[in-house]
């Protein structure tokens, strides 16, 4: 079935012509698998990672199933958060790009009631959105599920562990007993299996097996750093990496502002992506990213679901995620549709027993992240302030600036070396750190081998200090044990990371 061509799979023609538009040649697995039994009015229980091409899995053949002509809902789709339902909205019209008069609307939290109305009733044959804000509009009266033909879920089981298992199931409810149901996710929980028991009866499955979790051309690396060195590490690596754009995954909210400034700082062109930014600052962070104009991204985890940026080369997750699905959704975010990509996990002494669980998780070891040494460092800094000074020997003032330091020399009786010196100087003052002066200090290294038996567990009197100044083992950034009963907390077990959800 995977060797088939989109041609054979029945699409319709208008469908097929826009995809072929696209650039889209072979369907992936979960396509060549979703797309026949969808095209047959099917319910459908899908079982694939992100990455895989679920958006046209379910896309392509629900629109070739569809009254072009009639502007009222007629496909639903259900998505955990406001970037991922933009993400399918935007798939969609680009997949019905050859259809006359077609709609797509998408319905989401955080935005005016009024001009989604106003989308309602000018009429839409797709509407894809999150479960509040859909059942909002239902309870309203303002969406009307009469004519629905199919409705779908996706990343189901991300839906259940945001708590809007609920809302689904309301909604699902109100839709036509002849409605077409499609349901994908990650994982089959069983809150998602009793979903799909209840409203997905004579379901055809289609389970793409874990060894596709982890795109194979996505490079996995692991670079073991103390805690108060990870912005030194991170810095060497945006310097060194050549990356085309790059998303950097933290732990919280406040965190986002906090990178994105100090790497600002640092002369990148970063922005951050939390739950904290409105909606329309966040979709103009992602649309800076697409164009260029940012090239880092420093974003939670929910914040960047359903994140499709063909410039991410890289995904450097800063903070060890909280669950091996967090994982595997950050990683996603690279090496996309065939794309080559590059994830490296920085991880601190406390976190290094959780890399195995990731490395089973994702059906792939991680290699060693090699820092380049002090030396090797300092010189690609200096042939980098090389190309940019040689750059500047083009440059149309470049006879007017040598004619005034002639000039300058010639009154103190200098030669043009010391005079390219004090230039230098003034730069270095003006802007400390442009000039390759100094070579950079080595980072302490850690190894990647987990090892319980000489450190004990984090929280236990019998943790041992790290190297003196070079602490990261205790919240406080310090090495040794937390403190007594009163500051301190029962160990976290089976080696995982702390058990909080992340901010979105």
């Amino acid at each position: 079935m995977s060797e088939l061509s989109f041609a054979e799979l029945g699409l319709d023609s208008s469908v097929l012509e826009a995809v072929t538009a696209i650039g889209y040649e072979k369907p992936s697995p979960i396509q060549a698998k979703s797309i026949p039994a969808l095209l047959d009015g099917n319910h459908l229980l899908g079982v694939a990672q992100t990455g895989t091409g679920k958006t046209a899995a379910f896309a392509l053949p629900l629109l070739s199933r569809i009254d072009a002509s009639a502007r009222e809902p007629q496909i639903l789709v259900l998505a955990p958060t406001r970037e991922l339902a933009i993400q399918v909205a935007e798939a969609f019209t680009s997949y019905a790009a050859k259809f006359s008069q077609f709609h797509v609307l998408p319905i989401y939290g955080g935005q005016d009631f009024g001009p989604q109305i106003r989308g309602l009733k000018r009429g839409a044959q797709v509407i894809v959105g999150t479960p509040g804000r859909m059942l909002d509009h239902l309870r309203k009266g303002t969406l009307k599920l009469n004519n629905l033909k199919a409705l779908v879920l996706d990343e189901a089981d991300e839906m259940l562990r945001m708590g809007f298992i609920d809302d689904v199931e309301a909604i699902l409810a109100k839709t036509p007993e002849n409605c077409q149901r499609a349901l994908f996710s990650a994982t089959m929980p069983p809150q998602i299996k009793k979903v799909a028991q209840t409203y997905l009866k004579d379901a055809t499955e289609v389970k793409i097996e874990s060894e596709t979790r982890t795109v194979e051309r996505i490079s996995q690396f692991v670079l073991p750093v103390y805690a108060e060195r990870k912005l030194d590490a991170l810095t060497r690596i945006l310097e060194v990496e050549p990356f085309d754009a790059s998303i950097i995954f933290v732990r919280t909210k406040a965190e986002t502002t906090l990178l994105a400034e100090k790497l600002s700082a640092r002369g990148h062109a970063v922005a951050p992506l939390n739950g904290d930014l409105n909606q329309r600052q966040r979709e103009q962070t992602v649309e800076d990213l697409k164009q260029g104009k940012k090239d880092i991204v420093i974003a939670t985890d929910v914040a960047a679901r359903g994140l499709d940026v063909p410039r991410i080369t890289h995904v450097i997750n800063y903070d060890v995620p909280y669950d091996t699905e967090a994982y595997i959704h950050r990683v996603g975010r690279t090496g996309r549709a065939g794309r080559t990509g590059k994830a490296i996990l920085l991880v601190t002494p406390r976190e290094r027993s959780w890399l195995r669980t990731l490395e089973r998780a994702t059906n792939s070891p991680m290699e060693p992240y090699q820092l380049p040494s002090p030396a090797d460092l300092q010189k690609l800094r200096v042939e980098q302030f090389e190309t940019q000074l040689m750059g500047f020997a083009e440059d149309r003032k470049l006879a007017k600036a040598m004619s005034l330091l002639d000039e300058v020399a010639e009154r103190n009786d200098m030669d043009m070396a010391m005079i390219a010196g004090a230039l230098a100087c003034w730069l270095e003052t003006a802007q400390p750190g442009s000039l390759p002066l100094e070579t950079p200090e080595a980072l302490p290294e850690l190894s990647t081998r987990p090892n319980r038996d000489r450190r004990g567990p984090p929280g236990k009197k019998n943790f041992r200090k790290g190297p003196p100044g070079k602490g990261g083992f205790r919240k406080d950034g310090k090495g040794g044990p937390r403190k007594g009963p009163k500051g301190g907390r029962p160990a976290n077990k089976g080696g995982k990371p702390p058990s909080k959800r992340p901010a979105r």
